[in-house]
Parts: structure tokens; sequence; C-alpha cells
């Protein structure tokens, strides 16, 4: 048994079968079906019940599933911890950000620091915050840019900033010239909102319940954009972070919401037993000081 078997059977696992994990892994099936059996007879017990259609792990492939997954965690973050200990200022940082913040003030971070550390390597996954949270569980990546609060049980966390949540309708909507305006008065109108993959979803819609009525949602996307496009539309309203309202034209109106839950916070999270590197903790510092 060694690590490419464990990385095969994990990979089959995650890809639902041998012929996605070939393509994905750049190698022949057959390859991977002989690792898969050569670690089934070095076990003496199936990993998968072969009496299903579909790809279903035994028991003692769901409990060899797991151990991989950490076997081959703690594999990856070998050279992680000897770079830290030799104080190298390389690595690769994985990271998951929300959709729903500004971009454009995140690139140009990433750009200050790489300016310091142009030997750090990075992925950027763009996400909503339940997604980014399972990758995270999942060792998918390394940290995540998301909604605070966070279950602390399973993750660490890093307040970055807070920030009123918007009401943004076109300039020719009904309610633009109101000079105060709070979550009842919004009962009989359209809402375009995030995906149920958003926690802001969710509090919007926990604010308009505690207003006395469920949103009437005609659109549920995942990028803020196509939000701005709908609104231009007059298909609705929409409630957005302060940060992401500032990027939209000038052919809406932000209003202020009277109401205590329109506010959020984002923040770094990490998996409270995943390693982080050296250029990692420096990435999260950095950030700290800049947002």
């Amino acid at each position: 048994m060694d690590i490419k078997h464990m990385k095969y059977f994990v990979e089959v696992v995650d890809q639902k079968g041998m012929t996605n994990a070939s393509k994905h892994l750049f190698i022949a099936q057959p390859t991977i079906s002989k690792a898969i059996k050569d670690l089934e007879q070095e076990l003496a017990m199936p990993l998968f019940d072969r009496s299903k259609r579909q790809l279903v792990l035994t028991d003692a492939g769901s409990i060899f599933y797991k151990k991989c997954k950490e076997i081959l965690t703690l594999y990856n973050d070998v050279p992680k911890e000897i770079n830290s200990l030799l104080g190298l200022e390389t690595g690769h940082i994985s990271i998951g950000l929300s959709a729903v913040m500004n971009m454009n003030k995140f690139i140009h971070i990433l750009g200050e620091f790489h300016q310091k550390y142009p030997n750090v390597t990075y992925s950027l996954v763009e996400n909503g915050g339940k997604m980014i949270e399972t990758q995270l569980i999942n060792d998918e990546i390394d940290i995540g840019i998301t909604t605070l609060p966070v279950d602390q049980s399973i993750f660490h966390s890093v307040t970055l900033y807070q920030e009123d949540l918007k009401l943004v309708l076109n300039k020719e909507h009904h309610l633009a010239n109101e000079s105060h305006v709070d979550m009842r008065m919004l009962k009989d109108e359209d809402f375009i909102l995030f995906n149920e993959d958003f926690y802001l979803n969710d509090k919007i819609i926990e604010v308009a319940k505690n207003a006395g009525f469920i949103p009437n949602m005609i659109s549920k996307i995942s990028q803020w954009n196509f939000i701005e496009n709908l609104l231009n539309a007059h298909l609705g309203v929409s409630i957005l972070p302060e940060n992401i309202v500032h990027l939209l034209d000038s052919s809406f109106i932000n209003k202020t919401l009277e109401d205590p839950g329109m506010r959020w916070e984002l923040g770094v999270i990490w998996k409270k037993d995943k390693y982080l590197s050296h250029a990692t903790k420096q990435w999260i510092d950095f950030m700290k000081e800049r947002l």
C-alpha cells in the first residue's frame, strides 16, 4: 500500500467513478482499477459494493476513505512544515473567496503581497459561504474568506471587516425617493437574491420573516454583477453589502434599512486541525492589516 494507491482510491470516490477519476488524474483507467484491486487484496476486504449500479462504498471502504483523506492531508503538509522550519518565503495558498466581497480590493492586496513574496503561488476559487466551508472540511482549500460567524467547533476565524447591508433600487423605483425604508415596506416587492449556497440569502430571509413576510424571490443567482443587470431591467429590488454597492454604476439608489439585522461580518476561516503554512499565516496577517 502506498500514497499513490490511496490517492487513486480517494479520487475514484470524489469523482464518483473510475472513468471521471481517470480523466481528472490523466491516468489510464486500467491503472486505477488495478490499484483498487491491489488495495482490496492487501486489506482482504472489498472497498466498493459492486452489486449496486452506482458507486457505493462498503463499511470498510468508508472507513478507509476517511483515513486516506487524513493520511494524504498529512503527506501534503510535510513540505509546508519543512519550509516553515527553514523560514522559506515560498509556498502555495489555496483560497476560497466569497462571491459577495469587493474583489477589486482583494486583488489589489494580493498584488501587494506578491511584490513582497514573489515566490508564493495561489489558487483562487469563488463560491458561496456554505460551499467554502465544505471545501475546507474536505481539505480542498487552505483558507476561506466568508461570512461570520462560523461553527467554532470546526473552524478558526479572524474578522476582516464589518459593513452594512444596503437596499438597492433602480432610480425609477417607487421607493427611491423615500427618506426612510424598513423591511416591512418591502413586503410586496420582488427580490433578486443570491442562491441558497450564500449565507447572505439566509440572513435576508430571516430579517424579512421577522418583519412578517417571506420575500418573493424572482431570481437566485451566484454573481453580484448579474443582480446589477436585473435591477437595471426593473425586475425587482436587492440587498447587497456596502462594498459591493459602491461598485455599481450610477443607475441605482441605495438606502440604509432601519433594521439591526442589516449588517454582516466578513472574515478569514480555516479548519481547526488544518496545518497552516508559513506563507498562509503571513497572508492572513497581511490581509488583516489592509482590509
